[in-house]
């Protein structure tokens, strides 16, 4: 359906007001306020080419064009967002694309409704973020160049596809991030769509790719690429300048082998051999998993023993791994409950990540959040109820309930719940010496997801896959008080959908009766 460009997000300064965070690909939330705002630039438009009649033909052409678009998208409703494809585009059409008309627009006759669309709400970093999100899907669900081009993911097939523009940047995009290699299959994927689509110089593309294999370290093929270049074009000077340049940088550079025939480099044999980023990427692409005699002990029944109230309404429960304790909960949550939930949700901004100076923006974490404390809405409280008939601990002391949205490659890469209190400020945790460490989580799925967006568990060998109405249960600490490494987990990318979670993180305070301390140290060995 979707063969197009992504437009500019143009509106009045008037309409800037609503938007304290201009961050829209982070949240498929957030994205669905971008139609809003490309309606009343479209409008403003409409305006312009009244007052512009006879010299804007191209610009009407363009118009039509983008509300063509437009109409299809509403037509498709929500859906529109859950494909990241559309979402890539989107951005697009509202990014880079907009240059081309700019210079149309700049003219004296109708100054004023120029001015009301000339603030752009959906900036530059908006499309790196697009750009950054297709090719974290690609890096973590080892996906082939050709078939996210050609609109597959995991055996299905989407109606869209991309030109040879859109892989040109996406190979761009790559070559300035830590997806270089990918960055070369996309160019070569750009090259070949290039023969059919003049949207891109072809020259263009092979000089990226040259400038790709010098930074890949493949001196000698980037060497090969740009001489071949320069005897086809003897005469251009941007080749020769770009040569001259690869020389003197290449000059005391080794020399490294880089095989071309693989997009994605094989795990270990010895796969808890890799860095805690692999193992959490390759337990979101299913290489890391279970083994029949890992789930021979496994059950799953009705919960009635953890309060008395369960005799009467017993809750379904299933057993994912013993010892770190991880279970999920099922139907614990209606529609009409999260519903309410969702509605709560109206000022969600770009989540953070704890580090040494605070909280701070981060890459490894996609997403858009919001606390709300649980005297926001009775709902809250019968949730944390909820919570400790389940899970036999007191929320007294459980901290504000965070709800999170994840959108274009939504993620939070490999981490753990609990405080490194060595590394964190103590002002970005004030009460831990109070309420002390994260002893639990409790994550509700508040929505379900086409594809993508599990939670990965590198450790207990277990992903587990959104379901709407569920809650994943484990514990982020031994019963000495000691953290537990293997509670480390991620949220995987999202790839088709919108993923909507609820997170009720359960702190050490008042729990001595819940949950007694051992009187040994039962603290596992630290994997070197």
């Amino acid at each position: 359906m979707m063969h197009c460009l992504i437009t500019i997000a143009i509106i009045m300064a008037s309409f800037a007001i609503f938007l304290t965070n201009g961050e829209f690909y982070s949240s498929v939330h957030q994205m669905s306020k971008v139609m809003d705002f490309e309606l009343k630039m479209l409008k403003n438009m409409q305006k312009f080419i009244g007052k512009n009649q006879n010299k804007l033909d191209y610009l009407k052409e363009r118009l039509a064009e983008y509300e063509r678009e437009r109409n299809e998208a509403v037509q498709m409703g929500s859906s529109y967002f859950e494909n990241p494809v559309n979402k890539y585009l989107l951005t697009k059409r509202l990014t880079s694309d907009w240059d081309r008309l700019e210079n149309i627009l700049q003219y004296k006759e109708g100054e004023k409704t120029l001015k009301k669309i000339e603030n752009k709400i959906v900036n530059e970093s908006e499309l790196e973020g697009a750009l950054e999100g297709v090719l974290r899907l690609q890096d973590v669900y080892r996906f082939n160049t050709s078939d996210i081009a050609s609109g597959l993911f995991q055996g299905v097939q989407y109606d869209v596809h991309f030109d040879a523009r859109h892989c040109f940047d996406l190979g761009k995009r790559a070559a300035e991030t830590e997806y270089v290699k990918l960055g070369y299959f996309w160019l070569k994927e750009a090259l070949k769509r290039s023969a059919d689509d003049a949207s891109v110089d072809k020259l263009d593309i092979e000089l990226a790719i040259a400038h790709v294999k010098f930074k890949l370290g493949d001196i000698k093929g980037a060497n090969e690429t740009y001489a071949e270049l320069s005897s086809r074009y003897p005469e251009n000077e941007k080749v020769a300048k770009l040569f001259s340049e690869f020389v003197v940088n290449s000059a005391d550079k080794p020399q490294y082998y880089v095989d071309y025939s693989v997009e994605h480099e094989p795990p270990p044999e010895h796969i808890f051999s890799a860095s805690r980023e692999k193992l959490y990427k390759y337990t979101c692409a299913g290489l890391i998993k279970k083994t029949p005699a890992d789930e021979r002990d496994l059950r799953c029944g009705y919960l009635v023993e953890t309060h008395p109230f369960l005799w009467l309404a017993p809750i379904k429960v299933e057993e994912l791994h013993h010892d770190p304790l991880l279970v999920v909960f099922y139907d614990v949550l209606s529609d009409k409950e999260i519903e309410t939930l969702r509605d709560m949700t109206k000022r969600i901004e770009r989540a953070t990540v704890m580090s040494p100076n605070g909280s701070v923006v981060s890459k490894v974490r996609t997403s858009q959040f919001q606390f709300i404390p649980v005297t926001h809405h009775p709902l809250l409280g019968k949730i944390d109820q909820r919570v400790a008939d389940m899970t036999n601990l007191d929320m007294k002391y459980a901290e504000d309930h965070q709800f999170a949205n994840y959108g274009i490659g939504g993620h939070y890469s490999e981490h753990h719940d609990y405080f490194y209190i060595e590394s964190v400020k103590k002002t970005t945790i004030s009460d831990y010496d109070t309420l002390g460490n994260r002893i639990a989580t409790l994550l509700f799925y508040l929505s379900d997801v086409e594809q993508g967006g599990g939670t990965a568990y590198p450790y207990m060998k277990t992903l587990v896959m959104p379901k709407k109405g569920a809650a994943a249960f484990w514990y982020n600490l031994h019963a000495s008080g000691d953290r537990d490494w293997r509670s480390l987990h991620g949220a995987c990318p999202i790839i088709v959908g919108s993923k909507w979670v609820q997170n009720r993180w359960i702190r050490e305070h008042d729990q001595s009766e819940k949950r007694p301390c051992y009187t040994f140290n039962d603290k596992v060995e630290e994997i070197l």
